[in-house]
């Protein structure tokens, strides 16, 4: 019983799934032997993507989730060589954390999957936990009965916004008391270094002390609506032209998915925005930056739209007030569960499905609630933070009793 296995990450190509990877992996140190194996769908470029985070960290293809879109990057394995590395993984297994933010939602489709490394760990007695996540809802009772299911035998629960944790007790009838109101474990990720991150502001012509604006927009959220990817475009160009003409700053466009995936890869669209915006204070962020040196870009910012719900995390985790375009209830969730009950949902969140009207996004634009997001937003941090960390010190609790 050697090493804490993560479970739930499918690729660090995501820069969120990266904040995700390198803020657990920081504070799982339970065990003296201190060793973390992490499961992926792209184990080598995860280890480059966090080289020097932690030599006692390593990248492991998922033998429990096996898939076909990332095959490219994993090792070619016949069902009885992945039996056998799960039981390997398992024999040497202290302690199995499952994390994914969004991963049990119907977003996606691959709960159920999602749940195999934490549901043969169980079968041998090993200690399971769930941290940080969003939950449902689910249209198929069979994913929710699976997640029921694990989730009971779990030494730990928390959840990072509160619809999800009504969802647990309310629909899926776990014991209120089972479960954490927590937030993202990524609000524990540390910024990159100042110099570092001013070499990087430099190449995009904004000077020290300059001040900006960051959109993260996402090449697949057309996937979770009815939009078209023109329309989708199109209310984008409207909505960074009227933020440098307006706003009269420059607009930094981050991508923060660097999927080898096209229809994910938010690179491509962040090169036709700079392409077809026509102004020249919108200027797209080159380079592949980590997860560090993209928060640091977007903490630095006077407001960020973002698409990515982990970029927004990036620069509310940074005390820098941002708004959403989501697709699903962890957008709103999350950003109400940073900003507090006092600021209301639609002056920091837009549904996907309303984009491309008329100025819809304009409310998104509008810098003079700056100022109220921010005040509500330094009050409400230092809890999100706490919280955040307070999910290893209750771990702890548990695994001692």
């Amino acid at each position: 019983m050697n090493h804490v296995l993560i479970s739930g990450v499918t690729s660090c190509e995501s820069r969120g799934v990266e904040a995700l990877v390198r803020s657990v992996a920081a504070h799982a140190r339970f065990w003296p032997c201190q060793r973390t194996t992490v499961l992926t769908q792209t184990p080598a470029l995860d280890a480059a993507a966090v080289a020097g985070l932690d030599t006692q960290v390593q990248f492991v293809a998922d033998p429990f989730v096996v898939s076909r879109s990332w095959a490219a990057h994993r090792p070619a394995e016949s069902e009885r060589q992945l039996a056998a590395r799960r039981d390997a993984l398992l024999a040497d297994a202290a302690l199995v954390i499952g994390t994914g933010g969004d991963l049990h939602t119907p977003d996606y489709g691959v709960s159920t999957r999602y749940l195999r490394a934490l549901r043969e760990a169980q079968q041998r007695g090993i200690p399971t936990v769930l941290v940080g996540q969003s939950w449902g809802v689910f249209d198929d009772t069979a994913e929710a009965d699976a997640l029921v299911a694990v989730a009971s035998r779990c030494a730990m629960l928390s959840v990072r916004e509160e619809a999800s944790r009504e969802y647990a007790v309310n629909k899926l009838g776990l014991a209120d008391e089972r479960i954490r109101l927590s937030s993202d474990p990524a609000f524990l990720l540390p910024a990159a270094p100042a110099e570092q991150t001013a070499a990087v502001l430099a190449s995009c012509g904004v000077g020290p002390g300059d001040a900006y604006l960051c959109l993260a927009p996402s090449q697949g959220i057309t996937r979770h609506s009815m939009l078209t990817d023109d329309q989708h475009l199109q209310a984008l160009l409207n909505l960074v032209r009227h933020l440098a003409v307006e706003c009269g700053v420059p607009v930094l466009l981050v991508p923060h998915c660097h999927d080898s995936r096209p229809h994910n890869d938010d690179r491509i669209l962040v090169d036709r925005i700079a392409a077809l915006a026509g102004h020249l204070g919108v200027r797209a962020v080159p380079g592949a930056l980590s997860a560090p040196e993209y928060k640091a870009v977007l903490g630095g910012a006077t407001l960020v739209v973002a698409e990515r719900l982990h970029a927004a995390i990036g620069a509310l985790s940074s005390g820098t007030p941002a708004v959403v375009v989501g697709h699903s209830h962890k957008f709103s969730g999350v950003l109400a569960h940073a900003y507090g009950p006092n600021v209301p949902a639609d002056a920091f969140h837009l549904d996907i499905h309303a984009l491309a009207e008329p100025g819809a996004w304009r409310p998104l634009a509008s810098l003079p609630k700056e100022a109220r997001l921010r005040r509500a937003l330094t009050g409400r941090l230092p809890q999100m933070i706490a919280a955040a960390r307070s999910d290893f010190t209750a771990l702890r609790a548990a695994l001692q009793r």
